[in-house]
């Protein structure tokens, strides 16, 4: 099981996850997050371990290409647009 950070945000993610959603549904989550004061690093690190998970056969291909659709709109490897931590000042994944 990985790490809690903000409990009910950590529930919407995983049913996202889990439901394959679209990427502007998946970017409203992970800005609750950065709304709740979140860093970039603590986000990274938890879709990090979902993602492991995911390789150890229990979850599906499918999901682990929502989780690394996560990872790439916290870490601003994504269109401009769809960053969540890419302002001046702000913690950024790298």
């Amino acid at each position: 099981m990985p790490h809690t950070i903000i409990a009910d945000i950590d529930r919407d993610l995983l049913a996202a996850l889990d439901a394959r959603v679209g990427l502007l549904t998946l970017r409203a989550i992970l800005l609750r997050y950065k709304a709740s004061d979140v860093t970039a690093q603590q986000v990274a690190g938890l879709l990090q371990e979902l993602r492991a998970s995911a390789q150890d056969g229990v979850q599906d291909e499918a999901r682990e290409d929502v989780i690394l659709d996560a990872l790439d709109m916290v870490t601003g490897w994504c269109a401009p647009q769809l960053r969540v931590w890419d302002e001046v000042g702000e913690n950024r994944a790298s």
